[in-house]
């Protein structure tokens, strides 16, 4: 373990189990899971992170994940109670699709909201096409749902689920939110990877829609940041943007635009740790490939990570992408045919016009200045 310790790791994520209730059509893990996980935590996965945040010094996160991580509620339980009752300095969070939310589980997750998040899986109102249910649509659920303290929605950008309409569902939601709770959702989208999904035709994505949305959310923002539009009815869409204005700004004026990495940006297997209840590690979350465990040796497993990580041989492509600010190398389990034929093209559709908005602002605020 000692060699572990020499990595300062930030985020665990703890695969609880491969089971789901839910057949999402574009679910990324299915096409790579292979095989089910055992239920039994060993209790030496407590020492582990209880001696990778010491080395650390600072909070790690752990975030909990499956397959559906409430379907293995009792375990998520332990693990947070036993940390917490070892005095680990930890923030939690779960990604889920709620189907199998319970009051128990509402009780559990607000008792712990000063330092858990709960992230709800959900595609606005084409959810039923793409997850072929859904949680919103079923009133229990969904007053459950809005029960919940530290509540987040996130989408995935697909053929029948674009940007604005996503966002907007998700503000119809947080609506009713802050009517309960005083304040508004938390939001997040990502774009859908193909590991091998047997929906095809959710690859088949509008790019030329992408690119206009994004690019009329990125000028919402800047309208909003100069005072031009008000804020509170637009909460959603400028969260969502704030994300990346975040991300742009740390990109280029933090790291002076220079992209130095030689590993993946996630840092999944380095910074980030990807670890089931045995102990066993794996290079992804998304993935059941195991390459190591928390007792096993730490070279042969830093080896299967770095032989995995692509980022070395496409740096010189990725350098010339107008969308490195934000993708910086991508995802690591995405084959070289996907990424030519559609991860990479969705990532410039999303990213770019958002950069182009971003830096026509700056442009006229440098010249503004010169002109006194």
């Amino acid at each position: 373990m000692k060699e572990f310790l020499k990595m300062k790791v930030r985020t665990i994520f703890i695969i609880l189990g491969h089971s789901c209730n839910m057949q999402c059509a574009y679910c990324m893990q299915r096409p790579v899971i292979h095989e089910q996980l055992t239920n039994r935590i060993n209790p030496k996965i407590y020492d582990f992170i209880e001696a990778l945040q010491k080395e650390s010094g600072d909070p790690i996160h752990i975030q909990f994940f499956g397959g559906e991580p409430l379907l293995y509620f009792q375990n998520l339980k332990e693990i947070v109670e036993e940390t917490k009752r070892r005095q680990i300095p930890l923030s939690y969070g779960v990604i889920t699709n709620g189907r199998a939310l319970t009051d128990e589980m509402v009780n559990f997750f607000n008792e712990h909201a000063e330092d858990m998040t709960f992230t709800l899986s959900w595609d606005g109102y084409q959810t039923k096409d793409t997850r072929l249910f859904d949680v919103f649509a079923d009133p229990l659920l969904k007053a459950r749902l809005l029960s919940l303290k530290r509540l987040g929605l996130s989408g995935v950008i697909s053929s029948r689920s674009y940007p604005k309409e996503m966002l907007a569902a998700f503000q119809d939601i947080s609506d009713e939110y802050r009517k309960i709770h005083g304040y508004q959702v938390y939001v997040n989208l990502d774009e859908i990877f193909d590991t091998g999904i047997a929906r095809r035709d959710l690859l088949a994505v509008d790019y030329d829609r992408v690119e206009q949305e994004m690019k009329e959310l990125a000028l919402l923002y800047l309208q909003v940041l100069t005072g031009k539009e008000s804020s509170e009815e637009e909460y959603v869409r400028i969260n969502y943007l704030e994300g990346f204005f975040r991300q742009m700004r740390h990109f280029y004026i933090d790291k002076g635009g220079k992209w130095e990495r030689t590993t993946v940006y996630c840092g999944n297997g380095l910074t980030t740790l990807n670890m089931d209840v045995e102990g066993n590690l794996y290079p992804c979350h998304n993935t059941d490939e195991k390459v190591g465990s928390i007792t096993g040796d730490f070279f042969p497993y830093l080896y299967c990570i770095l032989r995995g990580d692509g980022i070395k041989e496409r740096r010189a492509e990725c350098l010339d992408c107008p969308a490195l600010a934000y993708c910086q190398g991508g995802c690591k389990i995405v084959d070289e045919k996907t990424r030519r034929e559609t991860y990479c093209r969705l990532k410039r559709a999303v990213f770019v016009p958002v950069i182009s908005v971003f830096e026509a602002y700056g442009r006229r605020l440098e010249g503004a200045d010169k002109n006194g």
